[in-house]
């Protein structure tokens, strides 16, 4: 949560579950989905949670009650993920029906449809100031979006297999893609243009973060390893190795000290 003292998981037992970090008590099991879940996000102010399902909806549940508030429906196939928007007044939710879909939290109503993928929609993420959305797709593309209009401001072409996720950097100016041809990109969000390809990886890339000030990126991949590069240079600083298996993610504590 927000402030540290509750943890969120998503199974694909249908639920989704609140504990106490302090305790390991559940306070809290959310039954309404149909299908394995996919993710589960926090709001903002920790008040709510957000589960996105393969039954083609998402959820708003309170984290006081337990108590389901809204089901986002509209989709016609798989719900990937889904975030909210900084100021928790929004959520947006990615999905293999080739868009990603705009919804207000207080209404459940759907305020904009993002549309122009070719294939499944795997990520969908705010900008730091709410402005922009960035979706990634099995299309071999990531596209930038108004939030206000809808309009493509850009699409980002350069990979050669689906991307796997796409991330903002901590000022907005930059994001980062991940693919399944083994590498991630960094791409500016003014102009469009690939400043940089971090190559090295042997196997597929699953998913890209940046560090808290934005100067380094984490990279995990398919080949048991992470590894991390100076956004400025493009160069490999370090490989963290020891996994016997494929790497899912990797990501930074919040101060960056620790991966």
């Amino acid at each position: 949560s927000p402030d540290g003292q509750e943890v969120l998981t998503a199974s694909y037992d249908h639920t989704a579950k609140l504990w106490s970090t302090a305790s390991g008590e559940c306070l809290h099991t959310f039954v309404g989905h149909r299908d394995f879940l996919k993710s589960a996000a926090f709001s903002p102010d920790g008040q709510e949670v957000l589960t996105t399902s393969c039954d083609h909806a998402a959820k708003l549940w309170s984290t006081a009650s337990g108590e389901c508030l809204r089901t986002f429906e509209g989709h016609v196939h798989i719900v990937t993920s889904a975030a909210f928007s900084p100021d928790g007044q929004e959520v947006l939710i990615a999905s293999y029906d080739h868009t990603a879909k705009l919804w207000s939290t207080a209404s459940g109503l759907c305020l904009r449809t993002f549309e122009g993928h070719g294939e499944r929609v795997m990520s969908a993420v705010f900008s730091p100031d709410g402005q922009e959305v960035l979706t990634a797709s099995y299309d071999h593309t990531a596209k930038l979006w108004s939030t206000a209009s809808g309009e493509c401001l850009h699409t980002f072409v350069g990979h050669r297999d689906f991307l796997k996720s796409a991330a903002f950097s901590p000022d907005g100016q930059e994001v980062l893609t991940t693919s399944c041809d083994h590498a991630a990109k960094l791409w500016s969000t003014a102009s469009g243009e690939c400043l940089r390809t971090f190559e090295g990886h042997v196997h597929i890339v699953t998913s890209a973060a940046f560090s808290p000030d934005g100067q380094e990126v984490l990279i995990a991949s398919y080949d048991h390893t992470a590894k991390l590069w100076s956004t400025a240079s493009g160069l490999c600083l370090r490989t963290f190795e020891g996994h016997g298996e494929r790497v899912m993610s990797a990501v930074f504590s919040p101060d960056g000290q620790e991966v």
